[in-house]
């Protein structure tokens, strides 16, 4: 099959199936007018389950935290108290090290 018998197999493949839509208000009025959503909720499919919502619900996730930011005993004290609250171990020795880290570089006893 040459370059051209394959972009048309494609084209036929997708006739009917690909629409371009202009605006996020076209594509709800499209969605709306060929009742997905509406069946969606029907089959119990949206919205989903809270059990595979986990990742909608979960905290938005913050930078990497710097040496810049721990320039304050009390700012190294805030870090690792965040870290311990966390009861994760593996968090908790990077968080010792970073902690380290930050002392050294700012003469923080």
């Amino acid at each position: 099959m040459g370059r051209k018998e394959t972009k048309e197999a494609i084209a036929d493949s997708r006739a009917g199936r690909v629409t371009r839509i202009g605006s996020v208000s076209e594509l709800l009025a499209e969605l709306n007018a060929d009742d997905v959503l509406a069946e969606a909720a029907a089959a119990g499919e949206y919205p989903l389950p809270p059990e595979q919502r986990e990742w909608i619900d979960a905290p938005a996730v913050g930078r990497e935290l710097l040496l810049e930011d721990l320039q304050s005993a009390e700012a190294i004290h805030a870090y690792l108290a965040q870290a311990k609250d966390t009861g994760d171990t593996a968090h908790i020795d990077h968080a010792h090290k970073i902690a380290a880290q930050a002392k050294i570089r700012y003469g923080i006893k």
